[in-house]
């Protein structure tokens, strides 16, 4: 299954990009030159030549290759596809599109993730274009337009975090402070490619942490025998949700690892301030 199908925001986003683009333009003062559904006509050039098809004029575009270019050059290409926050990667996603993969990945960079500081450089950015070129200037308005529709766009219908793919055997328990602890077990982990494990991650390392530090208890419903061998049984509790969960049988998993010395190594760190290496110390301890 194409990894775009399992990203439930992805299509809405596309939705609310497609509606701005319009179809066929060619106006001489637009830099793009001649452009259709958004794809100027080099971008088409290059995509079709990757495909080994013959050049084409991108008013002939089909529906196809607009969503594969989009996907693929923009969405991917800027790591909006990877950013936790639809909203931002939204915001990354049409700035790549409208302004260029490098400048999104840029101004990603230096808002920290911060939605309201990503806008104003944006806005910045579009004014900065239309004073060092006057022939811009008449495409200023349209742009700081843009901006103010993604933002109405995304808090209107986007989440502020993303959709799991699937639904993971995930069972939610609360330590004696009321923090919510998530229980992952081994076929959970199985179930996880690279990327849901990175989605999950902080969850996970939650879970690795609170193991450490309780090494032989853990939340109070949970009664482990000694060693853990086979399965163990949960008492039944309510959860955070305030849903019922009566008492079941549990392998044992992810709950029983032990002590884990790269996830004290790198505690605290996110993923993006982990190395490659640093990464593949931690999946490798936890899978």
């Amino acid at each position: 299954m194409p990894e775009k199908e399992l990203d439930y925001e992805y299509p809405k986003m596309l939705k609310f990009i497609l509606a701005r683009e319009g179809g066929y333009s060619n106006r001489a003062t637009d830099k793009g030159g001649e452009t259709n559904k958004g794809i100027t006509h080099s971008t088409y050039d290059s995509y079709r030549r990757s495909k080994g098809l013959p050049k084409r004029s991108v008013k002939y575009i089909t529906n196809e290759e607009v969503e594969d270019i989009y996907y693929n050059n923009y969405y991917k290409a800027s790591g909006a596809d990877k950013i936790e926050n639809p909203r931002l990667a939204l915001y990354v996603f049409d700035t790549a599109i409208n302004m260029g993969v490098s400048v999104a990945k840029e101004l990603e960079r230096k808002s920290d993730g911060n939605l309201e500081k990503f806008e104003k450089l944006r806005r910045e950015r579009y004014e900065s274009y239309a004073k060092s070129d006057k022939t811009q200037m008449e495409y200023l308005k349209g742009w700081q337009n843009r901006v103010t529709h993604a933002k109405d766009f995304a808090h209107t219908v986007l989440p502020q975090e993303r959709e799991l793919p699937y639904q993971l055997g995930v069972e939610m328990d609360v330590d004696q402070n009321g923090n919510v602890i998530y229980y992952y077990d081994m076929d959970d982990y199985r179930n996880m490619d690279r990327d849901d494990f990175k989605r999950n991650f902080p969850k996970i390392l939650q879970q690795t942490i609170h193991q450490v530090g309780h090494p032989t208890g853990g939340a109070a419903n949970v009664s482990r025998p000694e060693g853990c061998a086979a399965t163990y049984r949960v008492s039944g509790y309510i959860r955070s949700d305030v849903v019922k969960v009566s008492d079941y049988e549990r392998t044992c998993g992810a709950k029983h690892l032990g002590a884990q010395k790269a996830s004290e190594k790198y505690r605290g760190l996110s993923i993006n301030q982990m190395t490659k290496n640093e990464l593949d110390e931690l999946l490798d301890e936890l899978i």
